[in-house]
């Protein structure tokens, strides 16, 4: 008895703090300021609770800190990110098991909101690869270009559009323009 009580004490909490931390109108509508799962299991005949993952919002209901938890409890990794006044990510840091920096990634946006620079960094701060975005006259993404720490090109990817402006085709070269890959989508009206 005492162990299904546990069963579906877990499937709620699990199913209840999923649910918010997948909806942020419903963080933001609730003033949800974090979100924390707990797991226990049953070890040797005895319970064993740890926290598997937390997550804390800010007012707007952005998700601004992601923590996972290994099994033993102990830290996994972590993510922070810092948003600009549309809500829109402009930074982004993933730490890894020691807390040290991993991985930072920056963002811009142009006046209509569209990402026009992705800057990847290490954790010692040095630039990994920037990623650069184009737009037509109807704010429909033409372009991306990756780019390494030199300017080296990495991969482009050229986007084309129907009369409708409905993407219809991706296409990906290599830093040789060599074809990688050609994404194609279809629609039925």
């Amino acid at each position: 008895m005492k162990i299904n009580n546990l069963i579906i004490l877990g499937l709620f909490l699990f199913a209840s703090t999923g649910s918010f931390a997948q909806s942020k109108k419903e963080v933001k509508k609730l003033k949800i300021k974090s979100s924390t799962v707990t797991i226990t299991e049953m070890v040797d005949g005895k319970e064993k609770t740890f926290n598997e993952t937390y997550q804390k919002f800010d007012n707007s209901g952005n998700e601004v800190e992601d923590v996972e938890y290994n099994k033993d409890g102990t830290f996994k990794k972590k993510e922070t990110r810092k948003y600009n006044k549309s809500n829109d990510v402009i930074e982004d840091i993933v730490y890894d098991e020691k807390e040290n920096i991993k991985k930072k990634t920056l963002t811009e946006y142009n006046n209509n909101k569209d990402k026009t620079v992705e800057d990847v960094y290490d954790g010692k701060e040095q630039l990994i690869e920037k990623t650069q975005y184009g737009y037509n006259a109807k704010a429909e993404k033409t372009y991306e270009l990756t780019t390494d720490n030199k300017g080296n090109i990495i991969k482009k990817s050229i986007y084309t559009y129907d009369k409708n402006s409905m993407k219809i085709e991706k296409k990906t070269t290599d830093s040789k323009g060599n074809l990688i890959s050609i994404k194609k989508y279809a629609y039925e009206y």
